[in-house]
């Protein structure tokens, strides 16, 4: 009788297998296939324990999604559609600043274009993870979180900072100074949503209708419209394709200043701070960087 102890190691205990009335070369080879066995089985626990100690290592990176509105305000962003989220040069500053960052970040983006309105309403939905660019309030932390330091607001990691004018009329009476208006007589205007025109509402200064940039601007140039309000070089440029150049004016004090953020959800925060801190700090240093060359190219081509 031919008899083999085949011995291995199981959760620290040793079993030990009889193997009897086989042929001895039987019985090696049995014995060399139950050691492979036992070796693959240590194997793939190590290689589970690792997983465990790296979350890292159990999935793809989170791609993050990112809402901007579907209207042009160049420079900032543009009517360009979205192929993909990689190539510079063709959305805009905001868009291309988000980009360079999330590139220098590894961080994965997918960009979405939707009526403002709809963005802030899916972020806060977590239908999407970031939106840009909004314009800080408190009021606003009930839909997303902002870049905080100490529990006040970070104005370095802002995406922008916005100058905001009232354009008139070249005839127009209207003046602005020290917070207030004077000369009003057919009202002043901003785009429904903004920021700009929650601080009108208060003034007491909105038309009947709510009117788009467009609308605002060709009632300005026909006498109907005391002011529009809205970021001196979206103004600007809507003007020129407007061919209102020559009935157009902004008056010389700025209406505000403003910085504008990009805020992510508050589902997206709780799932990945860090990944969100790093980003915005990533994009703070982007456009402390290159911000201004890539404003400039958009500008002077």
């Amino acid at each position: 009788m031919n008899q083999i102890m085949i011995k291995h190691q199981n959760d620290s205990q040793y079993i030990t297998s009889f193997v009897s009335f086989l042929p001895k070369h039987t019985c090696q080879l049995l014995a060399l296939l139950i050691s492979i066995i036992s070796l693959g089985s240590m194997e793939r626990v190590y290689a589970d324990s690792l997983v465990a100690l790296d979350p890292l290592m159990e999935s793809e990176p989170a791609t993050m999604r990112i809402c901007y509105e579907d209207k042009t305000h160049f420079p900032f962003t543009t009517k360009e559609s979205i192929s993909d989220s990689n190539t510079l040069g063709l959305r805009g500053t905001l868009a291309d600043l988000i980009m360079t960052s999330a590139h220098t970040s590894s961080l994965p983006i997918q960009l979405v274009r939707l009526p403002w309105k709809r963005c802030i309403q899916h972020l806060a939905q977590g239908k999407t993870d970031a939106i840009f660019a909004a314009i800080w309030t408190q009021e606003r932390e009930t839909w997303g979180v902002f870049p905080k330091l100490n529990g006040n607001i970070n104005l370095d990691q802002r995406l922008w900072r916005g100058r905001y004018r009232v354009f008139t009329h070249k005839h127009s009476n209207l003046k602005w100074s020290n917070g207030q208006f004077s000369g009003l007589k057919l009202g002043v205007a901003a785009p429904l949503g903004y920021i700009a025109h929650e601080k009108l509402s208060k003034l007491g200064t909105l038309p009947a209708n709510n009117l788009t940039p467009s609308e605002g601007f060709i009632l300005l140039a026909k006498g109907r419209l005391d002011g529009y309000v809205i970021e001196t070089y979206i103004g600007k440029n809507m003007i020129k394709q407007l061919n209102l150049t020559d009935e157009l004016t902004a008056l010389k004090e700025d209406f505000m200043h403003v910085n504008w953020y990009m805020p992510v959800s508050h589902q997206w925060y709780r799932q990945h701070p860090e990944l969100t801190l790093k980003f915005w700090q990533t994009l703070a240093e982007v456009r402390e960087e290159q911000g201004d060359a890539i404003f400039n190219s958009y500008i002077n081509p």
